[in-house]
Protein backbone atom coordinates (compact mmCIF):
# COMPACT_ATOMS: atom_id res chain seq x y z
CA UNK A 1 0.00 0.00 0.00
CA UNK A 2 1.20 3.46 -0.87
CA UNK A 3 2.36 5.49 2.11
CA UNK A 4 0.83 8.92 2.56
CA UNK A 5 3.16 11.90 2.44
CA UNK A 6 2.79 14.88 4.76
CA UNK A 7 1.09 16.99 2.09
CA UNK A 8 -1.61 14.38 1.40
CA UNK A 9 -2.16 13.87 5.13
CA UNK A 10 -2.67 17.63 5.51
CA UNK A 11 -5.20 17.70 2.65
CA UNK A 12 -7.14 14.70 3.98
CA UNK A 13 -7.18 16.17 7.49
CA UNK A 14 -8.66 19.37 6.05
CA UNK A 15 -11.24 17.39 4.08
CA UNK A 16 -12.26 15.41 7.16
CA UNK A 17 -12.72 18.65 9.06
CA UNK A 18 -14.90 20.01 6.25
CA UNK A 19 -16.95 16.78 6.10
CA UNK A 20 -17.63 16.96 9.82
CA UNK A 21 -18.60 20.63 9.74
CA UNK A 22 -20.84 20.14 6.71
CA UNK A 23 -22.53 17.10 8.27
CA UNK A 24 -23.18 19.08 11.46
CA UNK A 25 -24.79 21.83 9.37
CA UNK A 26 -26.85 19.27 7.43
CA UNK A 27 -27.97 17.52 10.63
CA UNK A 28 -29.07 20.87 12.04
CA UNK A 29 -31.34 21.40 9.02
CA UNK A 30 -32.56 17.76 8.66
CA UNK A 31 -30.58 17.18 5.47
CA UNK A 32 -29.51 13.60 4.73
CA UNK A 33 -25.83 13.25 3.93
CA UNK A 34 -24.28 10.15 2.24
CA UNK A 35 -20.70 9.44 1.28
CA UNK A 36 -20.45 8.67 -2.43
CA UNK A 37 -18.13 6.98 -4.93
CA UNK A 38 -14.49 6.82 -3.87
CA UNK A 39 -15.36 8.02 -0.37
CA UNK A 40 -17.56 4.92 0.07
CA UNK A 41 -14.64 2.83 -1.16
CA UNK A 42 -12.45 4.49 1.46
CA UNK A 43 -14.95 3.84 4.26
CA UNK A 44 -15.41 0.15 3.38
CA UNK A 45 -11.88 -0.78 2.33
CA UNK A 46 -9.79 1.49 4.56
CA UNK A 47 -12.17 2.83 7.25
CA UNK A 48 -11.16 6.28 6.07
CA UNK A 49 -9.72 7.87 2.96
CA UNK A 50 -8.44 5.82 0.07
CA UNK A 51 -4.69 6.27 0.73
CA UNK A 52 -4.03 8.27 -2.46
CA UNK A 53 -7.30 10.25 -2.58
CA UNK A 54 -7.08 14.03 -2.38
CA UNK A 55 -10.81 14.81 -2.55
CA UNK A 56 -14.11 13.64 -1.04
CA UNK A 57 -17.57 13.04 -2.49
CA UNK A 58 -21.02 13.18 -0.95
CA UNK A 59 -24.59 12.69 -2.21
CA UNK A 60 -27.76 14.33 -0.92
CA UNK A 61 -31.38 13.49 -1.94
CA UNK A 62 -32.64 16.05 -4.45
CA UNK A 63 -35.16 17.96 -2.30
CA UNK A 64 -32.64 18.27 0.54
CA UNK A 65 -29.85 19.09 -1.91
CA UNK A 66 -31.87 22.05 -3.19
CA UNK A 67 -32.50 23.08 0.42
CA UNK A 68 -28.75 23.05 1.15
CA UNK A 69 -27.99 25.25 -1.87
CA UNK A 70 -30.64 27.72 -0.74
CA UNK A 71 -29.38 27.78 2.85
CA UNK A 72 -25.79 28.37 1.78
CA UNK A 73 -26.76 31.61 0.06
CA UNK A 74 -27.82 33.17 3.37
CA UNK A 75 -26.24 31.19 6.20
CA UNK A 76 -22.51 30.78 6.86
CA UNK A 77 -21.75 27.25 8.08
CA UNK A 78 -17.97 27.36 8.50
CA UNK A 79 -15.11 29.75 9.25
CA UNK A 80 -12.74 27.81 6.95
CA UNK A 81 -14.90 26.51 4.12
CA UNK A 82 -17.65 27.64 1.77
CA UNK A 83 -19.90 26.13 -0.89
CA UNK A 84 -19.87 27.47 -4.44
CA UNK A 85 -22.85 26.76 -6.70
CA UNK A 86 -23.71 27.97 -10.19
CA UNK A 87 -27.01 29.19 -8.71
CA UNK A 88 -25.16 32.11 -7.15
CA UNK A 89 -21.64 31.90 -8.60
CA UNK A 90 -21.48 31.23 -12.34
CA UNK A 91 -17.67 31.22 -12.20
CA UNK A 92 -17.70 27.71 -10.73
CA UNK A 93 -18.27 26.21 -14.24
CA UNK A 94 -19.79 23.06 -12.72
CA UNK A 95 -23.38 21.86 -12.46
CA UNK A 96 -23.09 20.54 -8.91
CA UNK A 97 -21.85 22.59 -5.94
CA UNK A 98 -18.41 22.17 -4.42
CA UNK A 99 -16.86 22.81 -1.03
CA UNK A 100 -13.82 25.08 -1.25
CA UNK A 101 -11.28 26.25 1.31
CA UNK A 102 -11.53 29.99 1.94
CA UNK A 103 -8.61 31.83 0.33
CA UNK A 104 -7.40 33.37 3.59
CA UNK A 105 -7.12 29.85 5.04
CA UNK A 106 -5.22 28.70 1.94
CA UNK A 107 -2.70 31.49 2.43
CA UNK A 108 -2.37 30.75 6.13
CA UNK A 109 -1.76 27.04 5.51
CA UNK A 110 0.36 27.74 2.40
CA UNK A 111 -1.68 25.32 0.29
CA UNK A 112 -1.90 25.42 -3.51
CA UNK A 113 -5.04 26.09 -5.55
CA UNK A 114 -6.48 23.39 -7.79
CA UNK A 115 -8.80 25.65 -9.81
CA UNK A 116 -9.44 29.28 -10.70
CA UNK A 117 -11.61 29.81 -7.58
CA UNK A 118 -9.17 28.29 -5.09
CA UNK A 119 -8.97 24.83 -3.55
CA UNK A 120 -11.91 22.45 -4.06
CA UNK A 121 -12.01 19.54 -1.61
CA UNK A 122 -15.55 18.09 -1.67
CA UNK A 123 -18.04 17.53 -4.51
CA UNK A 124 -21.74 17.58 -3.54
CA UNK A 125 -23.95 15.61 -5.93
CA UNK A 126 -27.75 15.32 -6.00
CA UNK A 127 -29.32 11.90 -5.51
CA UNK A 128 -32.00 11.69 -8.23
CA UNK A 129 -34.43 9.19 -9.67
CA UNK A 130 -34.34 7.63 -13.15
CA UNK A 131 -37.01 6.20 -15.50
CA UNK A 132 -38.46 2.76 -14.80
CA UNK A 133 -37.92 0.95 -18.12
CA UNK A 134 -34.49 0.21 -19.54
CA UNK A 135 -35.34 1.88 -22.87
CA UNK A 136 -36.56 5.04 -21.13
CA UNK A 137 -33.41 5.11 -19.00
CA UNK A 138 -31.18 4.86 -22.08
CA UNK A 139 -33.05 7.73 -23.71
CA UNK A 140 -32.72 9.70 -20.48
CA UNK A 141 -28.97 9.00 -20.32
CA UNK A 142 -28.59 10.21 -23.92
CA UNK A 143 -30.41 13.49 -23.18
CA UNK A 144 -28.22 14.06 -20.12
CA UNK A 145 -25.07 13.26 -22.12
CA UNK A 146 -25.99 15.81 -24.80
CA UNK A 147 -26.71 18.53 -22.22
CA UNK A 148 -23.51 17.79 -20.32
CA UNK A 149 -21.53 18.03 -23.56
CA UNK A 150 -23.17 21.34 -24.45
CA UNK A 151 -22.32 22.71 -21.00
CA UNK A 152 -18.79 21.34 -21.27
CA UNK A 153 -18.00 23.47 -24.32
CA UNK A 154 -18.02 26.51 -22.05
CA UNK A 155 -15.28 24.96 -19.88
CA UNK A 156 -12.67 24.58 -22.63
CA UNK A 157 -10.88 27.69 -21.42
CA UNK A 158 -10.82 26.37 -17.82
CA UNK A 159 -7.72 24.15 -17.75
CA UNK A 160 -8.44 22.22 -14.56
CA UNK A 161 -11.89 21.28 -15.89
CA UNK A 162 -10.63 20.24 -19.31
CA UNK A 163 -7.93 18.07 -17.75
CA UNK A 164 -10.66 15.99 -16.07
CA UNK A 165 -12.08 14.89 -19.46
CA UNK A 166 -10.74 11.90 -21.37
CA UNK A 167 -9.37 12.38 -24.89
CA UNK A 168 -12.62 11.36 -26.63
CA UNK A 169 -14.71 13.85 -24.68
CA UNK A 170 -12.17 16.62 -25.29
CA UNK A 171 -12.42 15.90 -29.03
CA UNK A 172 -16.24 16.13 -28.94
CA UNK A 173 -16.07 19.41 -27.01
CA UNK A 174 -13.53 20.88 -29.42
CA UNK A 175 -15.71 19.95 -32.41
CA UNK A 176 -18.73 21.63 -30.81
CA UNK A 177 -16.58 24.67 -30.10
CA UNK A 178 -15.33 24.72 -33.70
CA UNK A 179 -18.91 25.00 -34.94
CA UNK A 180 -19.63 27.77 -32.38
CA UNK A 181 -22.44 25.77 -30.81
CA UNK A 182 -21.81 27.53 -27.50
CA UNK A 183 -22.82 30.88 -29.02
CA UNK A 184 -26.43 29.65 -29.05
CA UNK A 185 -26.78 29.35 -25.28
CA UNK A 186 -25.12 30.15 -21.97
CA UNK A 187 -23.68 27.54 -19.65
CA UNK A 188 -26.22 28.44 -16.96
CA UNK A 189 -29.08 27.86 -19.44
CA UNK A 190 -27.84 24.31 -19.93
CA UNK A 191 -27.46 23.81 -16.17
CA UNK A 192 -31.07 24.94 -15.70
CA UNK A 193 -32.14 22.48 -18.44
CA UNK A 194 -30.27 19.70 -16.63
CA UNK A 195 -32.01 20.71 -13.41
CA UNK A 196 -35.43 20.35 -15.04
CA UNK A 197 -34.51 16.99 -16.55
CA UNK A 198 -33.09 15.54 -13.34
CA UNK A 199 -36.08 16.72 -11.30
CA UNK A 200 -38.52 15.02 -13.66
CA UNK A 201 -37.83 11.71 -11.89
CA UNK A 202 -38.60 11.79 -8.18
CA UNK A 203 -35.95 10.24 -5.97
CA UNK A 204 -38.64 9.25 -3.45
CA UNK A 205 -40.71 7.11 -5.85
CA UNK A 206 -38.37 5.84 -8.60
CA UNK A 207 -37.12 2.24 -8.56
CA UNK A 208 -33.75 3.36 -9.89
CA UNK A 209 -31.81 6.19 -8.25
CA UNK A 210 -28.29 7.53 -8.21
CA UNK A 211 -25.86 10.33 -8.96
CA UNK A 212 -25.94 10.59 -12.74
CA UNK A 213 -24.06 13.89 -12.45
CA UNK A 214 -20.98 11.91 -11.34
CA UNK A 215 -17.93 11.05 -13.40
CA UNK A 216 -18.93 7.39 -13.92
CA UNK A 217 -22.20 8.49 -15.52
CA UNK A 218 -24.58 5.52 -16.23
CA UNK A 219 -22.77 3.29 -13.73
CA UNK A 220 -23.99 5.63 -11.00
CA UNK A 221 -27.68 4.65 -11.38
CA UNK A 222 -28.70 1.72 -9.14
CA UNK A 223 -31.76 -0.18 -7.96
CA UNK A 224 -33.00 1.97 -5.08
CA UNK A 225 -32.44 -0.78 -2.49
CA UNK A 226 -28.69 -0.43 -3.11
CA UNK A 227 -28.90 3.04 -1.54
CA UNK A 228 -31.77 2.30 0.87
CA UNK A 229 -31.87 4.50 3.95
CA UNK A 230 -28.12 4.25 4.43
CA UNK A 231 -26.01 2.65 7.16
CA UNK A 232 -23.38 4.36 9.28
CA UNK A 233 -19.82 3.20 8.69
CA UNK A 234 -16.52 4.15 10.31
CA UNK A 235 -14.57 6.82 8.48
CA UNK A 236 -11.38 7.91 10.28
CA UNK A 237 -12.46 9.02 13.75
CA UNK A 238 -16.15 9.41 12.92
CA UNK A 239 -19.03 7.74 11.05
CA UNK A 240 -20.94 8.70 7.92
CA UNK A 241 -23.84 7.19 6.01
CA UNK A 242 -22.98 4.90 3.10
CA UNK A 243 -25.42 3.00 0.81
CA UNK A 244 -27.22 0.04 2.45
CA UNK A 245 -25.90 -2.45 -0.11
CA UNK A 246 -22.45 -0.90 -0.24
CA UNK A 247 -20.80 -4.06 -1.59
CA UNK A 248 -23.14 -4.18 -4.63
CA UNK A 249 -22.78 -0.43 -5.02
CA UNK A 250 -18.97 -0.61 -5.11
CA UNK A 251 -18.95 -3.65 -7.39
CA UNK A 252 -21.07 -1.79 -9.94
CA UNK A 253 -18.80 1.25 -9.83
CA UNK A 254 -15.37 -0.36 -9.55
CA UNK A 255 -15.69 -4.07 -10.37
CA UNK A 256 -16.09 -7.24 -8.34
CA UNK A 257 -12.46 -7.25 -7.21
CA UNK A 258 -12.53 -3.70 -5.81
CA UNK A 259 -11.36 -4.92 -2.39
CA UNK A 260 -8.10 -6.31 -3.78
CA UNK A 261 -7.37 -4.10 -6.79
CA UNK A 262 -4.73 -1.37 -6.43
CA UNK A 263 -4.38 1.09 -9.36
CA UNK A 264 -1.03 1.71 -10.97
CA UNK A 265 1.09 4.72 -10.04
CA UNK A 266 0.19 6.26 -13.41
CA UNK A 267 -3.56 5.97 -12.77
CA UNK A 268 -3.16 7.37 -9.27
CA UNK A 269 -1.22 10.36 -10.63
CA UNK A 270 -3.89 10.96 -13.30
CA UNK A 271 -6.62 11.09 -10.66
CA UNK A 272 -4.93 13.70 -8.49
CA UNK A 273 -6.87 16.96 -8.13
CA UNK A 274 -4.24 18.82 -6.10
CA UNK A 275 -0.62 19.29 -7.13
CA UNK A 276 2.00 19.67 -4.41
Amino acid sequence: MMEKNDFLLQIQSLELEALKELKSFCDKHQIKFFLRGGSVMGAIKYSGFVPWDDDADIAIPRDQYDKLISLCQTEEWSEKFYIASYHYNSEIHCYFPRVLVKNEVLEQLQLPKNNHLGLTIIDILPLDGAPKSRFARELYFFKVYVLRALAGVHTLSIKETVDMHDSKKRLVLKLLKFFHVDSLYSQDQIYHALDRLYKRYDYKTCKHIGTLTGSLYKKEIFPRDYWGEGVYHKFCDTEFLVPDEYDKYLQQLYGKDYMTTIPTEEKIAAKKHIKE
